[in-house]
């Protein structure tokens, strides 16, 4: 019976755990270069901070990174294209985002929201 009672015990411990949701943690991006060269990229968060990441290779990906939600502003740079391409993310709490630049240097993006 005691048996009985702790595997009960642990199932509903497991079950609470298991089902706590994200309480409005800050969203994350990694991001992928599936370009034609390497990228640089300036990020302009919500906060009106701005970071860079230069040179990830064709094929590579930066390390996640965390930021405040709301709107992220990606200006990135593929060597051998003129023109920049600026990506706006709207990010929400409790997602993790992989914002990646397409084989024809187009920039996408995709989200997952955290349980």
């Amino acid at each position: 019976m005691k048996k009985i009672a702790l595997l009960i015990s642990c199932g509903i411990c497991l079950f609470i755990i298991g089902c706590a949701n994200c309480d409005g943690e800050n969203p994350s991006v990694l991001l992928t270069n599936k370009g034609t060269d390497k990228a640089s990229i300036q990020i302009k968060t919500s906060g009106g901070n701005t970071e860079n990441i230069n040179n990830i290779g064709t094929g590579s990906s930066s390390e996640r990174r965390t930021f405040a939600p709301g709107n992220i502003e990606f200006t990135i740079s593929v060597s051998g294209v003129n023109d920049p391409i600026v990506y706006v993310l709207k990010a929400s709490s409790c997602y993790d985002y992989t914002v990646t630049i397409n084989s024809d240097n187009t920039v996408t993006a995709s989200g997952n929201e955290r349980n």
